[in-house]
């Protein structure tokens, strides 16, 4: 039996989001192997907090207390490191990445691997702070030990933007479908929650309130729908009171306010997915979007924007369309609509087919072992 790994993955917070719960389904995995595993935190709490903690996976907060608590921060995070003595820290997303590997040579030099979780856009789509996070990156890339890419577009990507070849993997994210699978009587039950009758056709997005996600980009192309049939648009997710407002505003130029729901974030979400008739991400950039396999699993029909490894996952199960090309996007939404009663291929198959739990913890322990027996000397 191989020797267990020592890992500690540090990430910003452990609310909804995908990178957060690939985390967490990973972290969970390894652990049930018997790997000595653990989370860190900038920030406290989060619904995969309870979760990991649930599951026996030590989540350990840094207590971080706002964007410029910088230095003392930092401190806290080389103190963590040097209690623990993990053998590799492994980071997800930009911000934890860059922090990981600052963080070495005062930890006792422990393996640092980051988690690349897009596929790279226009920068414009960013901040300041997301363009500067992205820059440092792609310059301190040589020095990291094992970056991991969630989609093979991102790969690409990262490798145009200067990262090491020999360093910069994919390993596709993992669905589990034994937590995402087809349930008619919890999706009636969501639908009775949330206020929306069974004869209405639901279209669903799942995502932050985030100009990436592309929420206007959905509600403009289903309008013309929305106006003329028994149709509905649910947004779930969470994000600021100024994004929402923004999106109930643009329902309301649109004239489809009744018809579109904000139900917030949403915990159970096989239930939520089984409330809908339809799934559509509408992003303009992703890795590998954690939402539409879910979706897929729950066997629901999908339209998805081709952006990262988004069209190889939906293959022959699913609409493609270009991100931001709203006209298209309505146009697949219409061909969904009018296609309702016809028998398709279960998109389920899809799923368990190309992808699973399991392979996603053995890929990635494959990776980290190999890091592990690597040459500590390492020209950049």
């Amino acid at each position: 039996m191989s020797a267990s790994l020592d890992v500690l993955f540090l990430i910003r917070s452990l609310h909804i989001g995908g990178a957060e719960r690939q985390l967490a389904l990973l972290a969970r995995t390894m652990h049930a192997s018997g790997h000595r595993v653990r989370v860190a935190t900038f920030y406290a709490s989060g619904a995969f907090e309870a979760d990991l903690r649930q599951a026996g996976v030590p989540v350990l907060d840094l207590k971080k207390s706002g964007r410029w608590d910088v230095l003392t921060f930092f401190w806290r995070l080389v103190r963590l490191l040097r209690k623990e003595k993990p053998v590799i820290v492994h980071g997800y997303l930009p911000m934890s990445n860059l922090l990981a590997l600052l963080a070495k040579p005062f930890a006792g030099w422990p393996k640092v691997v980051w988690g690349i979780r897009s596929s790279g856009s226009d920068p414009r789509h960013y901040g300041w702070m997301g363009r500067l996070e992205a820059w440092l990156q792609a310059r301190l890339s040589r020095w990291a030990d094992l970056i991991i890419c969630n989609s093979q577009r991102g790969r690409q990507y990262a490798l145009s933007q200067g990262f090491p070849l020999a360093r910069t993997v994919c390993v596709p994210n993992g669905v589990n479908c034994e937590q995402f699978f087809p349930d008619p009587a919890a999706g009636l039950r969501t639908r009775e929650a949330w206020g929306i009758s069974q004869d209405v056709y639901l279209i669903g997005i799942v995502g932050r309130f985030v100009p990436l996600k592309n929420h206007a980009g959905l509600l403009r192309a289903a309008a013309p729908l929305l106006l003329t049939q028994p149709c509905a648009v649910v947004c779930i997710g969470s994000g600021s009171s100024q994004a929402v407002q923004e999106m109930r505003a643009l329902a309301v130029e649109l004239g489809i306010a009744d018809k579109v729901f904000f139900p917030g974030a949403h915990l159970e979400m096989c239930a939520a997915y089984n409330a809908l008739d339809l799934f559509v991400s509408a992003s303009l950039t992703e890795g590998a979007p954690n939402v539409l396999g879910e979706a897929m699993a729950c066997n629901l029909p999908v339209i998805c924007t081709d952006v990262g490894d988004a069209a190889w996952l939906a293959a022959d199960y699913g609409q493609v369309v270009s991100p931001g090309d709203v006209p298209a996007l309505g146009r697949a939404i219409l061909h969904a609509y009018a296609c309702r009663k016809i028998p398709r291929a279960l998109p389920r198959e899809r799923v368990l087919s190309a992808f699973s739990v399991m392979a996603l913890a053995a890929n990635t322990e494959t990776l980290l072992r190999n890091v592990c027996t690597a040459s500590e000397t390492k020209t950049p």
